[in-house]
């Protein structure tokens, strides 16, 4: 395809004129300096030496295209050339995935057995289960627009776009290259920003291990937690968004400030913990990581959820299900769970994402739906004024099921949302305006909202990314380096009898649910158990698989066997749909060898029924192998603290009030605790 630019050049009494007009003197435009500018199918102007982007191809250089003018005035400007058709697409944060061609072609149709949502994953059948209750909560299912018709036809400019799995760093930045192109041929040329869930967890993925990683890989935001380092968190933050930015994202619908006070729910493991005021100092430290001191264009722009925080969860359940939609306050710590959204606004956070929940006591509706915690809570009494974004919440219109989807739209949009995630049409919320429900003065505050951070990130002067700086910075060497020593920071050690650990060298290791390659570097691996100089087994947190279904209604599974359903959500072994691993770890020390046991904890988790029959235990929060081996082998000593309390027992977990800390009454570990190695 042609990349050739046309070159307007304005000067002398017109140029002298657009100053005027522009309220720029000679001397101020001649300070100016020159921000990197590409084009693909908009002219270029020159004018007095300096370029722009002429995105509506006019001629002239309009204020939204000046980059020399103060944000406010280049929003205003645009927004005042925009249709209702065209502010209305900056409401919708569309999903795609399954569009991407071999080399980064935008494909017309999506690739086989790539769902609209999230790749593979899509077609499962927690997904069908979703898309089989929309007509039962009176939805219409969505369609499937391709790219084209996203972007062109319905004026659409944020997209989140999930990883395909092995798919190289320059083939994703050629992908994004031309959507943005085919962005820059529309009437204003207004450029996508990219947005993306959290992508730098270590893969657990079948052979991942084996393959070199397309990102860089760290602990998951738990593990940060447990690294309890605000400078840790930031330098994650920083080497992530020079990633993101290189393959051509602004965006991440990152960080989670929920507070982990209910430890039955599944997605702690997406949060820093139990402690407000430990996550409070690690949301900053992640949005300074990702932002920097102001939004610019090396930014990536955060999106913190869920607001006000998706802690207190009914019985550990969660809100993407019927029977999970409410958050409850019997300790009355509502307030609690504000402390890290507060952090987040000192620190500048971009966007805030509205929780799935009912806040029981404090509306009857989902947060998205509520002007008391939108317009309310938030934008009044908070003093939040950027983007509010929902979460992807269109099969969970929880205390508005009788409504249509026209109506729950409307309502969202008065409530004080400006982009609802996980749509890809902007019908509704032009019907509204056609209609009067919505007014038209208030589909201009979203769209300045929604362009004000696309101005600050700069994409208007450059959204394009070269591949080939992709190919070499993602994942290199030295940001693998780093990640992978995040990852030994953030294991915590729990018990070490008789100093078992640090391992030495050249010993004969049985494993069971570990990689051996990871292993081989120190050791010798035993066909085994007994007679091994140490057994190592690595274990799930206790799963349950909920027979009536939904989203995050199941564990990760287990290195031992499969997970069967169970009716129930518990923390204990016993009981449990993981009951094979604790009669794996009882075997194994059964045999005498002394035995190392590593917890993948998803949340807490009771460790009673076996902690007493083994040597050592190690709480690991999405760490590979290979980063748990550097400390079993003493390569780094552990250094990692609990993120939460670990309980003793079921019915001290039953008996805790869901939106207090540290409320088992007498914890087998309290947070903080982490053993290291005897100097």
């Amino acid at each position: 395809m042609s990349r050739k630019k046309a070159v307007f050049v304005l000067c002398g009494a017109a140029a002298a004129a657009g100053m005027a007009w522009l309220g720029l003197t000679p001397a101020s435009h001649a300070a100016a300096a020159q921000p990197k500018v590409d084009a693909r199918k908009a002219p270029l102007l020159k004018v007095d030496g300096l370029t722009f982007r002429d995105l509506n191809k006019n001629g002239a250089l309009d204020r939204y295209e000046d980059w020399r003018l103060p944000v406010e005035q280049r929003v205003d400007d645009l927004v005042h050339r925009m249709t209702v058709e065209e502010k209305a697409g900056l409401m919708i944060h569309l999903s795609l995935a399954g569009f991407t061609g071999p080399n980064g072609e935008v494909l017309g149709l999506p690739a086989a057995g790539r769902g609209a949502r999230g790749g593979a994953a899509a077609a499962g059948p927690v997904n069908r289960a979703i898309q089989g209750r929309e007509n039962m909560n009176n939805v219409t299912p969505l369609d499937s627009p391709t790219p084209r018709q996203s972007i062109l036809e319905r004026n659409i400019r944020w997209i989140l776009v999930r990883p395909n799995a092995g798919e190289s760093p320059d083939v994703t930045a050629k992908f994004h290259n031309n959507l943005q192109e085919m962005a820059e041929g529309s009437r204003l040329g207004i450029p996508i920003v990219f947005s993306s869930d959290p992508r730098h967890e270590v893969s657990s993925a079948p052979g991942a291990a084996a393959a070199r990683p397309v990102i860089s890989q760290w602990p998951g935001q738990l593990g940060l937690g447990a690294i309890a380092d605000p400078e840790a968190t930031r330098q994650f933050g920083r080497i992530a968004a020079q990633e993101l930015r290189a393959i051509g994202i602004q965006c991440t619908l990152s960080p989670m400030a929920d507070t982990a006070t209910e430890p039955r729910w599944y997605r702690i493991r997406g949060t820093f913990g139990e402690d407000a005021n430990l996550n409070a100092v690690l949301v900053k430290a992640y949005i300074e990581g990702f932002q920097g001191k102001q939004l610019g264009p090396d930014s990536v722009m955060t999106v913190t959820k869920h607001w006000p925080g998706d802690g207190p969860v009914k019985d550990g359940y969660d809100p993407h299900n019927s029977y999970g939609k409410w958050t409850i306050y019997p300790g009355d710590h509502f307030d609690y769970h504000l402390i890290p959204f507060k952090a987040s606004f000192e620190a500048g956070t971009a966007g805030i994402m509205g929780g799935y929940f009912i806040p029981v006591g404090k509306d009857t509706v989902a947060i998205n739906f509520s002007r008391k915690m939108t317009d309310g809570l938030l934008r009044e009494q908070m003093g939040f004024n950027g983007l509010v974004v929902t979460d992807w919440l269109r099969n969970m219109p929880w205390g508005v099921e009788h409504l249509s989807e026209k109506d729950r739209q409307k309502m969202m949009v008065l409530a004080g949302v400006d982009q609802i995630g996980g749509d890809n049409d902007p019908k509704y919320i032009i019907e509204n305006v056609r209609d009067g429900g919505i007014p038209l003065s208030r589909l201009d505050v979203s769209a300045r909202r929604v362009l004000k951070p696309m101005f600050q990130l700069g994409v208007f002067e450059n959204p394009y990314v070269d591949p080939e700086r992709a190919r070499t910075l993602v994942a290199s060497q030295k940001f693998l380096e780093a990640g992978l020593l995040a990852q030994s920071k953030s294991v915590v050690l729990l018990k070490n009898a008789n100093n078992v650990l640090p391992l030495a060298a050249k010993k004969r290791v049985y494993l069971e649910g570990v990689s051996p390659e990871a292993v081989s570097p120190y050791a010798l691996v035993a066909q085994e158990a007994k007679g091994a100089d140490l057994a190592i087994i690595r274990i799930s947190t206790p799963a349950f698989v909920y027979p009536y279904g939904g989203a995050f209604t199941f564990g990760r599974g287990g290195a031992v066997g499969p997970v069967q359903p169970v009716l129930g959500n518990t923390l204990a072994y016993t009981g449990s749909a993981s009951q094979k691993e604790l009669e794996a770890v009882r075997r194994l020390a059964a045999t005498g060898t002394p035995t190392l046991v590593l917890v993948d904890m998803d949340r807490p988790t009771i460790l009673t029924e076996f902690i007493d029959e083994v040597a050592a235990v190690m709480a690991v929060f999405a760490v590979s192998d290979r980063a748990v081996m550097d400390v079993v082998f003493g390569k780094h000593s552990p250094s990692g603290k609990l993120p939460v309390d670990l309980p003793a027992d079921m019915p001290s977990v039953m008996a805790q009030a869901a939106d207090v800390p540290f409320d088992y009454g007498e914890p087998l570990f309290k947070f903080g605790y982490g053993l290291t190695y005897a100097k």
